[in-house]
């Protein structure tokens, strides 16, 4: 479905650099950020989860050889708060 929204212009340079530095679409990063709002909106969501799907809008990192605590805190708040 297409959806026409005008944008400041300096928020449309934002979103550009933003998806040029992710390597992301303007489609994709609009996307997302529709869906966290969604999900803060219902509360259905901790706020460190919605802090930590901001950080995610970049295609994952490759896996680490060693697994970090993070990465353990990361596992337990998904488990916690599924998609």
């Amino acid at each position: 479905m297409a959806v026409s929204a005008r944008l400041k212009r300096e928020t449309e340079a934002r979103l550009t650099r933003f998806c040029r530095a992710k390597g992301i679409s303007k489609t994709e990063a609009i996307e997302r950020g529709i869906e966290l709002l969604i999900e803060q909106d219902r509360g259905q969501a901790h706020p460190a989860y919605l802090a930590y799907r901001r950080l995610t809008l970049v295609a994952e990192a490759p896996a680490r050889a060693q697994k970090r605590s993070s990465d353990a805190m990361r596992a337990a708040i998904r488990a916690k708060y599924p998609d």
